[in-house]
């Protein structure tokens, strides 16, 4: 009968475990390992040597990577001789200074708002700029001189320049502007006769293509009146692109290749005025479009 619990030892304490000997001891064999050496060995003292532990020395200190070398003394100057010339001064050659030659008031500023449709500053007496244009609407003082009155619209046959031309005579008072910037002279009734007058010759879809030379539209306004051209030409873009005249004149502000003589001329009153006159009545809007 077997007592629980029972001890796995069977002898008791248990016996002290067995040391094996290496091989060699246990086969009486001894191997000495004898190297010879062209130089003579150097003895490094270790811990074991009579000396003792090392002392703090500058020698027993790790040894940096790449030391710079110091320099304590000062290297003579070398004397100069009295027959030597000094040393000029190297000259520099002064920059080329840039010339800004500001636009001339008399220049026209022919600038492309679309492929068919440019703006222009008028001239006195010359109108080379309007040469290979199809159709000028020109914006002008009403004076006694002429025949045109203010607020009136002509449209006639311009045989010299061989184009259609639409004249609107702005009031002489605005002639001489002296607050710095011109607002919109132009009438509601002229802003709409421009508009059918443009969108005759050139519907949505000969305006939209990429190039376009066999009609060619010129807005011209007077020295110092972009707005009244910029009101034109957004008034006409928001009728025939159906979209608000605040979108297209923005679009044109963006534009890199605008001059900036042309961008940022339409105030907010104007500008919702313009929108207006875009979205009245026209005759156009009953003509179908060519399929």
């Amino acid at each position: 009968m077997t007592l629980y619990p029972s001890s796995p030892l069977k002898v008791f304490p248990p016996p002290a475990p067995v040391i094996r000997r290496p091989l060699r001891e246990r086969c009486g064999v001894s191997l000495t390992l004898h190297i010879d050496a062209p130089f003579k060995p150097s003895k490094v003292p270790g811990p074991w040597s009579p000396k003792g532990h090392l002392q703090p020395h500058r020698n027993h200190l790790p040894r940096r990577r790449n030391p710079k070398p110091c320099n304590f003394h000062d290297k003579p100057t070398p004397a100069r001789s009295p027959a030597a010339a000094p040393e000029q001064p190297k000259v520099v050659p002064a920059k080329e200074e840039y010339a800004f030659h500001p636009p001339k008031a008399e220049e026209p500023r022919l600038q492309a708002i679309i492929p068919a449709l440019w703006v222009a500053f008028s001239g006195d007496n010359d109108r080379a700029h309007e040469a290979g244009f199809s159709h000028v609407v020109e914006i002008c003082y009403a004076s006694d001189a002429t025949a045109y009155d203010a607020g009136s619209s002509d449209r006639h046959w311009d045989a010299q320049a061989k184009a259609q031309r639409l004249r609107l005579a702005l009031p002489d008072a605005t002639r001489n502007n002296t607050n710095g910037r011109a607002a919109l002279a132009l009438s509601d009734a002229q802003l709409r006769a421009a508009r059918d007058f443009i969108t005759e010759c050139l519907p949505k879809d000969v305006a939209a293509l990429p190039e376009q030379s066999a009609v060619r539209v010129l807005v011209t306004a007077p020295q110092g009146r972009p707005t009244d051209a910029m009101c034109l030409v957004g008034c006409y873009l928001a009728f025939v692109a159906e979209q608000s005249a605040e979108d297209i004149l923005r679009c044109i502000d963006e534009e890199e290749s605008v001059e900036s003589v042309w961008k940022g001329e339409v105030s907010g009153d104007e500008t919702e005025r313009i929108e207006k006159v875009a979205r009245s009545w026209s005759w156009l809007s009953s003509v179908p479009a060519p399929r």
